[in-house]
């Protein structure tokens, strides 16, 4: 049954010829035939003609009324004539303007919902090709001792190769495999019992910039699938050897599912998609939690202390700490951000800032700015609620 805007229903204030001009005028505004008006203009007149009738009868009015307006119509009427017939077309801009903005939030949500239908089919295929089955470990723990590895801008998709550096999907595989393996020894070394892994956002390269797209070997669709088949398999590995993992999802802006950020709405974010591949393909795994943040912030409160975690892009480093309080309503020990593809720690007043680096490395639009930044991810090893010691993961 096709449900018709509220905007067809007749007026009390108008006659059959009144409602037969405004829906007539209005057709292509309202998304109505001729046949779905005829029934209408029966429905209110008690007639039963036919949409021919009902058509003709507003096409001789359509034809005849600026003649009759010139030649019959004093000034005054004439004028009012026009005024009223602006504001009918203003009136039918607006509600075209309204249909045109509809139509692209629903373009947006279908499209998304299709994201949505096209990475669960590979959830299921991936389950009978390479399924993930836990390991139930045995680890012998006297104390609960806590990790939190940084994981942020591999830009999985991001292609390119200069004079200081080489990236493509085999080398963002070399990589992350040296950072698991780098992860396990110095959870082992520190006799780790629960990991927390944040994954602080631009994970995927996106389509954003031109620049972007230009670099991209692999479109976002493909980009999203690689990343959270990715992180799925690094975290049923991490589970060999912790009690427990908890994984943190933030979104980053290049995952954006509009390009321009003007038009782009927030929450509407290919990242997102993350854990729910993630809640899909690691629910046989007892011992790893999946949580994502709320507006691209995420807090965990460690023995007292509140941790907070951001993508970086609206949380500058050197403003956070001021910020972010206003915010929250608190004042965080420890920010954890990404973005800036670099090392950063500084402290302010009781808040330290810890910025992550980028699994990515130099590409060609750092180099072209001069900056300069090795492949790195962070692994923090915690004594209670406070830092310990941290290592600079080069890979």
């Amino acid at each position: 049954m096709t449900i018709l805007p509220i905007d067809t229903q007749r007026k009390s204030s108008e006659s059959i010829d009144d409602y037969l001009v405004r829906l007539g005028d209005n057709m292509d505004v309202y998304g109505l035939t001729w046949s779905q008006a005829s029934k209408l203009l029966n429905d209110e007149s008690d007639d039963e003609f036919t949409e021919s009738r009902w058509r003709k009868r507003y096409n001789g009015y359509s034809e005849w009324k600026p003649y009759i307006v010139e030649k019959f119509a004093n000034k005054v009427v004439a004028t009012e004539v026009r005024d009223a017939t602006l504001e009918m077309q203003k009136e039918t801009v607006r509600l075209r303007d309204q249909k045109r903005e509809y139509n692209q939030l629903v373009y947006k949500e279908a499209r998304f919902e299709n994201l949505k239908n096209q990475i669960h089919e590979s959830v299921l295929e991936l389950n009978n090709l390479k399924p993930l089955s836990p390991i139930h470990n045995n680890l012998d723990v006297v104390v609960n001792k806590k990790a939190i590895a940084l994981w942020s801008d591999w830009h999985i998709g991001s292609e390119f190769k200069n004079s200081l550096n080489i990236y493509n999907i085999d080398t963002f595989r070399e990589r992350l495999s040296v950072l698991l393996r780098k992860t396990i020894e110095y959870s082992k070394k520190n006799e780790i019992t629960e990991l927390l892994v944040a994954n602080l956002g631009d994970i995927i390269h996106g389509a954003i910039h031109v620049s972007a797209r230009v670099q991209s070997g692999e479109d976002v669709i493909k980009q999203i699938q690689i990343a959270a088949e990715s992180v799925a398999e690094a975290l049923a590995e991490l589970s060999k050897y912790h009690k427990k993992i908890k994984f943190i999802n933030i979104i980053g802006n290049h995952s954006r599912l509009i390009s321009n950020k003007h038009e782009s709405i927030f929450r509407e974010n290919l990242e997102y998609l993350v854990p729910w591949f993630l809640e899909t393909r690691l629910k046989e795994f007892n011992n790893i939690e999946i949580v994502k943040d709320e507006d691209g912030i995420y807090v965990e409160e460690i023995e007292g202390e509140k941790h907070v975690f951001v993508h970086g892009d609206l949380d500058p480093v050197s403003t956070s700490a001021k910020n972010l309080p206003q915010i929250l309503g608190f004042v965080p020990s420890y920010i954890y951000s990404g973005h800036i593809h670099h090392n950063y720690e500084k402290e302010f007043g009781k808040t330290e800032t810890i910025v992550n680096g980028s699994l990515m490395g130099v590409d060609d639009y750092a180099i072209s700015k001069r900056y300069y930044a090795s492949p790195m991810q962070k692994y923090i090893v915690l004594d209670g609620s406070k830092i310990e010691c941290t290592y600079k993961i080069k890979v």
